[in-house]
């Protein structure tokens, strides 16, 4: 049976909506499914968590990436959780890059033939990541767009223009298993599973299912040329700019002098100690 677990309404308020439609279609096609809202991300994740302690296995998010991050991450083991994804916006970073159906009508029929294709998963300490994890000025640079009032397209670009010359790098220590890649001021760095960030498309190349994701970074240019970087690296441009480091990899360690690593993973900021990133190849089963 669908499970179908709907994005808190204060969050996106298009989940009710869409699921609403959706659930119009199921009762006139005798679909056996269940719908579950909730008021909070907490009541999400508790949601998930009981559902798969009572064996199900079949489930449907209606949400947008942070959704789906909240979604994989109250669930231990993925191998036999099969998924299908009705995004709430062209603009859904994971489900835009991997071309999946924005119509609702369209996308649970989609779902409804069950026919499977397994992505990997990034692992981010002990955080489970579907799309990247940023580090550098794009982060510096969301985390003061998230504290405006009013936040839109013009108060976005505000932010852009005025902090985007103004992030002096990090310092960052980066090694592989048996590489040592860099030790030095890191201006932007993205590791890529799904290849969106915010709408934009940040790395071209990522594949999600390669087994491999996409590493991809570029030390502190001079000030005046900063903001033209991030305009490279906001269309996946900065791929062909010679000062950009790009390698594909299974393991990472990203470590810090001040033990302290401000990064934004599949949308949502947190700060970390330091990043130990691994990839499950074929982690995640998805309804295409």
């Amino acid at each position: 049976m669908l499970n179908i677990l709907v994005v808190p309404y204060n969050h996106n308020y298009n989940g009710e909506k869409y699921t609403k439609r959706i659930v119009k279609y199921l009762k006139s096609e005798k679909i056996e499914f269940s719908v579950y809202f909730s008021t909070s991300f907490d009541e999400f994740k508790t949601n998930t968590h009981n559902l798969v302690q009572s064996g199900e296995t079949e489930f449907v998010i209606v949400g947008d990436d942070i959704a789906l991050s909240e979604f994989i991450n109250s669930i231990k083991d993925l191998s036999k959780i099969r998924l299908g994804i009705v995004p709430t916006s062209k603009n859904d970073d994971f489900a835009s890059y991997i071309g999946l159906e924005t119509n609702p009508i369209s996308a649970i029929k989609e779902i409804l033939k069950k026919k499977i294709e397994a992505v990997d998963v990034l692992i981010m300490n002990d955080i489970k990541v579907i799309g990247n994890i940023l580090i550098g000025a794009s982060t510096f640079i969301q985390e003061i767009f998230n504290q405006y009032k009013i936040k839109n397209a013009i108060s976005k670009k505000y932010a852009f223009e005025r902090y985007a010359n103004k992030f002096d790098g990090i310092e960052l220590k980066i090694e592989t298993k048996n590489q040592k890649i860099a030790n030095a001021n890191i201006f932007e760095l993205s590791i890529a599973n799904g290849g969106k960030s915010k709408g934009k498309t940040i790395s071209p190349l990522a594949n999600v299912n390669d087994g491999l994701f996409n590493l991809n970074f570029v030390t502190t240019p001079p000030r005046d040329n900063r903001k033209k970087y991030l305009k490279l690296f906001k269309k996946g441009e900065q791929i062909y700019n010679e000062q950009t480091k790009q390698s594909w990899q299974t393991n990472i360690n990203i470590t810090n002098p001040d033990n302290k690593i401000k990064v934004m993973a599949d949308g949502k900021i947190m700060t970390v100690d330091e990043l130990n990133v691994s990839i499950i190849e074929n982690g995640l089963k998805l309804y295409r």
